[in-house]
């Protein structure tokens, strides 16, 4: 054999090597990225946290003993009012999860729906059920959108007949003894309702992806004192004033839109890997 035929074939040996070598990266990378499927559990609950004194979403969730979500105890507005919650609901048409915080331009073609409801959550229950159990991506993700869902007249058994046409009900007083006050807020809002962070968390196997509200710290950016007994906040009643929640959101003038910015704020969604119904310290959040 020739030179000119060695070389040939050592040329020909070394593009077949390459090709090869690119062909088993290719094949490698398809393998790294390709994420396998969890079963997974959803829920939706308030937080049983005493409210933070710093005004970061950051620090919502301290170190407290592991518990079952309860009516959020210790609740006062910016004012220094004491507050109770009797009632609070919400219902979600769907799910979807996001790998990062922010929005793209490209996530709108490629989202997928992970659970359908429509939910209806009671967000004070004791022992909070899971909502739904989905096979899933166990791909990291750092923010969900919750597509809200405004009610018909037929509900679920236990919920309050003020969700009727709406799509959150709270229900609650303010003050104590006999000054105390009792108000409502209702929205019939189906628009999309996302909690991000700069963490990501990955679905497992047998898990909870938990949405914890900490009505806690909401309230306790808002200024409520200026609401009248029985008073019903909604859509078409927003009770406007100024400088109402400053810590929520500047540009807000009336109690209706802070509270509604205030639930997404003060909010967190992560794993409840022990299903307890609260995100605890060793438990991971997209906002920890």
């Amino acid at each position: 054999m020739n030179n000119k035929n060695i070389l040939l074939k050592k040329l020909t040996l070394t593009t077949a090597g390459i090709a090869l070598t690119l062909s088993q990266i290719g094949c490698n990378k398809k393998a790294e990225t390709a994420a396998a499927s969890v079963s997974t559990s959803f829920n939706m609950t308030a937080s049983n946290k005493a409210a933070t004194v710093a005004m970061k979403p950051s620090l919502l969730n301290l170190l407290v003993p592991k518990a079952l979500a309860l009516v959020p105890a210790n609740i006062t507005d910016s004012s220094g009012l004491s507050m109770a919650l009797t009632k609070s609901w919400v219902v979600i048409k769907e799910v979807e999860f996001k790998t990062s915080e922010t929005t793209s331009s490209e996530e709108s073609s490629s989202s997928e729906v992970s659970f359908k409801g429509p939910y209806y959550v009671d967000l004070l229950s004791n022992a909070p059920p899971a909502l739904d159990v989905k096979t899933i991506p166990a791909t990291p993700f750092q923010r969900i959108k919750m597509k809200l869902e405004k009610t018909g007249t037929t509900l679920p058994s236990g919920a309050p007949n003020e969700l009727a046409s709406n799509s959150i009900f709270i229900a609650g007083t303010i003050g104590s003894g006999g000054s105390a006050v009792s108000f409502t807020f209702a929205s019939d809002d189906g628009s999309e309702y996302q909690i991000s962070g700069p963490k990501a968390v990955t679905p497992k196997e047998g898990t909870q992806i938990l949405v914890e509200i900490n009505f806690s710290n909401i309230f306790k950016q808002i200024n409520m004192s200026t609401v009248t007994n029985g008073e019903a906040i909604s859509s078409s009643n927003r009770h406007a004033g100024t400088h109402l929640c400053d810590n929520i959101d500047t540009s807000a003038n009336d109690i209706y839109t802070c509270i509604r910015k205030g639930l997404e704020k003060h909010a967190d969604v992560g794993e409840d890997s022990d299903k307890s119904g609260d995100l605890e310290s060793d438990e991971s959040g997209v906002k920890r």
